[in-house]
């Protein structure tokens, strides 16, 4: 009996534990789920960009990207409890894999990657920033100099639809 009551208040720490360990971060993209359209010019596109679903786990997701010349990609998108940051890891049809690192930069997440262009290490950042339930800004900027400086290559607005 002593030995139950051991396992049952282990147990219950535990569960405790864990769900006080939830941090807000682990809930960044708590709308990410379903289908988002790219905005130009106050026009939403009449097929989706990318859709995704649930993951293994609350705070993970699976990532469907429809490209320009037919190429499809797809991500998981997932929260470590452990290092408790996002990470992202990519592939596509046209044979690319990634694997990108996440840090949260002034409230905001960005996946991070390193890539070697020209012979030149070049980081990428990217972020998906949230706005409300259904509307989010795309960034992705590069860095030739560790970080300090960055360039931006695109922001894009995507919506769900209704």
């Amino acid at each position: 009996m002593k030995v139950q009551l051991f396992l049952a208040a282990t147990l219950l720490a535990s569960m405790s534990f864990a769900q006080s360990n939830n941090s807000s971060d682990s809930t960044y993209y708590s709308s990410w789920i379903g289908e988002w359209y790219k905005v130009e010019n106050d026009q939403i596109s009449t097929q989706p960009t990318f859709i995704v679903k649930h993951g293994l786990y609350n705070s993970s997701f699976e990532e469907y990207w429809i490209g320009a010349g037919g190429n499809f990609s797809m991500a998981w998108r997932a929260w470590d409890k452990r290092t408790q940051q996002w990470d992202f890891a990519w592939m596509s049809t046209d044979g690319l894999f990634q694997l990108w690192e996440g840090k949260k930069v002034n409230g905001i997440w960005y996946m991070y990657k390193t890539f070697i262009i020209n012979d030149k290490e070049i980081l990428s950042r990217q972020a998906f920033i949230p706005k409300g339930n259904s509307e989010l800004i795309r960034t992705s900027e590069h860095s030739s100099d560790g970080g300090q400086t960055w360039q931006m290559r695109f922001n894009e607005t995507y919506r769900k639809r209704d």
